[in-house]
């Protein structure tokens, strides 16, 4: 159809209204007046991220995190065309959903003609009033195929009418293709197929037809100041530019461009300027509570009776997290940094470093609020430090808070350290370490690898050096040596004991006679068949392990596999070898071969009798209480 009202003309030039010129008619959402978009003098292939996106890129729609909404609505060419739009974008796990709405109508129209004789135009009363209608229902969807490309479709239904003298209608179906490509994490890439599938008009009471056109569009979104790493260059404040260029197809519009920034000096006001060849644009827009304002100013002189102001209202979802804490319980936290718990130490004095604080536990309620959506929250416990307000050593009153740092002297023996904290409400709390100083021999340094077990042997009592202040840590013990050191770890008082030797080469005068008696009746010590003891040969390494496996009453146990790599499979000890590995005495030989024959020194004796369960008990009442066995 060919319809030719002046009116009608300066609809399809201003707001791409459909009017049938030479078998094409437009598309009314080639052209939104949206202030956004408007602002930035129609920039909108990049920029669409929020629901306008239906109609300029739906495949930009894939950077909504919430569901948005955007309506505009006003007067056109003197007051007598309503403009409307209304878009909706739902984000969901299975892509972007989108709904929208654009329509021009014009109602009432006065037909005027040429007046002949004066050459004005003048309202011809020989024809009736007419009325123009054109709008577009699209549906988009869109899916984010990688984290640089997401691409989009919107399916349009398009419905054209005239009413009046000219009563006629049009019905027809057109399909947007679109999509976002990000090569650069500061440049964004976009495109929109406008009817590249494109429709066919059919007018109501005639045959003719008209094919709907658009534009294929191209345009680009460099984000130029940013506060992210997704920006040219690192800036609080933000500042993006866009470039469209937008190709005709079925349309008798030409080619065109358009040029726009947009600014956030703050985080939610975004100021606008745009160029395209109808001129220069402004806009500025504000966030508050979910919903955007727009406004701009788009002077458009081929538009007859056009104001320059537009304005829109969007909703784009906010998300606001909210954050209180309630106090639930305080109390003092002392943690002693140095030294480390039952330290052994030669020194006469020691510094002491702790952290003093009170430590508050609070229920912090975090709510996550999309205005006019939803609501979430959790409770999670979290505990924050304030200073005590005193502080205790050993009861005397430190002048210290935060951080302490105090020098302390050292007794022979077990030494205990005690710090106590007071909260302002006078919660009390402590800590304490335990600190082991010795009298070092001259022959073992305090780096000698038993020196902890050999230590706490001579402070228990079951080991003693030599007179000329040895410890001897290398030779090999005596068979008689042995048996005095396991027996002193026994609850039994010799001192009273007539020794009752039953071995030849024992007589009742040995140093030791008591010890050996008292161990042979245990079953720790056994004699050879001579009837003898020999108690001043060294013991091997396999005699040393056997005796100390009994100690511990380990049972015996027999594999085929030899427990070290240097150790038959049928050598006599291994019964009483592999047990006392499960239970743990040798871990000083792991890696190594066993050596059966070479002498159990008296450092090897502390080491293993250290780690029988016996003695273990032993230290554990020394470091606790600092009480010595009564056998002792």
């Amino acid at each position: 159809m060919k319809k030719g009202l002046i009116l009608i003309s300066c609809l399809l030039i201003g707001c791409g209204a459909a009017l049938a010129v030479n078998g094409v008619a437009a598309d009314p959402s080639n052209t939104l007046f949206t202030a956004r978009q408007l602002g930035l003098g129609g920039v909108s292939a990049a920029f669409s991220d929020d629901a306008n996106g239906v109609f300029s890129n739906p495949a930009g729609l894939t950077n909504v995190e919430f569901p948005q909404l955007v309506g505009a609505s006003r007067k056109l060419m003197l007051d007598e065309t309503q403009y409307t739009l209304f878009a909706w974008a739902i984000p969901s796990q299975m892509g972007t959903f989108g709904l929208g709405y654009t329509g021009a109508n014009t109602s009432g129209s006065i037909p005027t003609k040429l007046d002949p004789a004066s050459g004005r135009i003048i309202i011809d009363p020989s024809s009736e009033a007419i009325g123009y209608g054109t709008s577009v229902i699209a549906l988009s969807y869109s899916k984010n195929l990688r984290d640089i490309l997401s691409l989009g479709a919107t399916y349009k239904l398009f419905n054209q009418s005239f009413s009046g003298g000219l009563s006629s209608q049009g019905t027809a179906t057109g399909l947007d293709l679109s999509a976002l490509f990000k090569p650069r994490s500061w440049l964004t890439i976009g495109t929109n197929l406008q009817n590249v599938l494109e429709g066919t008009l059919q007018w109501s009471g005639s045959t003719s037809t008209d094919k709907i056109g658009g534009f294929y569009k191209l345009g680009f979104k460099l984000n130029v100041l940013g506060s992210s790493n997704e920006a040219m260059s690192t800036h609080p404040q933000k500042l993006d530019m866009g470039f469209d260029y937008n190709s005709p197809h079925n349309t008798p519009s030409a080619a065109n461009y358009s040029l726009g920034f947009e600014y956030f000096p703050l985080e939610k006001t975004a100021l606008r300027v745009g160029y395209n060849p109808r001129g220069i644009t402004y806009g500025i827009g504000m966030i508050n509570g979910g919903f955007r304002f727009d406004y701009a100013y788009a002077a458009d002189s081929e538009i007859p009776g056009n104001i320059p102001h537009y304005f829109s209202l969007s909703y784009v979802g906010e998300q606001a997290v909210l954050v209180s804490q309630k106090l639930t319980k305080k109390e003092p936290y002392i943690v002693i940094i140095q030294p480390q718990d039952r330290l052994i130490t030669d020194q006469e004095t020691i510094n002491i470093i702790a952290r003093g604080a009170t430590k508050k536990y609070l229920d912090e309620k975090t709510i996550w609020r999309v205005t006019g959506l939803s609501e979430t929250q959790e409770v999670n416990e979290i505990t924050q430090l304030e200073e005590l307000t005193t502080v205790y050593l050993n009861g005397n009153k430190i002048d210290q808070t935060g951080t302490i740092e105090v020098s302390q002297k050292l007794v022979l023996g077990r030494n205990v350290f005690q710090i106590v904290g007071y909260t302002p409400d006078s919660a009390v709390n402590s800590a304490e370490v335990k600190v082991l100083r010795v009298e070092p021999f001259n022959d073992t340094a305090m780096d000698h690898w038993a020196i902890e077990p050999i230590s706490l042997a001579v402070t228990l009592g079951l080991v003693k050096g030599y007179p000329d202040n040895l410890f001897k840590s290398e030779k090999g013990i005596s068979r008689a040596e042995l048996i005095t050191l396991l027996v002193r770890t026994l609850s039994a008082n010799l001192e009273t004991e007539e020794p009752l030797s039953s071995f030849s080469d024992v007589p009742d005068s040995h140093w030791g006679a008591k010890y050996i008696a008292y161990g042979a009746d245990k079953g720790l010590a056994k004699g050879y068949p001579d009837g003898t003891y020999k108690p001043n040969t060294v013991l091997s390494r396999a005699e040393g392990i056997t005796i100390l496996a009994r100690y511990a009453n380990l049972a015996e146990k027999t594999e085929e596999k030899s427990p070290f790599p240097d150790l038959a499979p049928d050598f006599w000890a291994n019964k009483f070898i592999l047990p006392a590995i499960e239970a743990g005495l040798l871990e000083y030989l792991k890696g190594k071969d066993f050596d059966p024959s070479a002498p159990f020194t008296r450092a090897e004796a502390c080491e293993v009798l250290y780690r029988t369960p016996r003695i273990k008990a032993m230290i554990e009442q020394f470091w606790t209480t600092g009480v010595i066995s009564e056998s002792q």
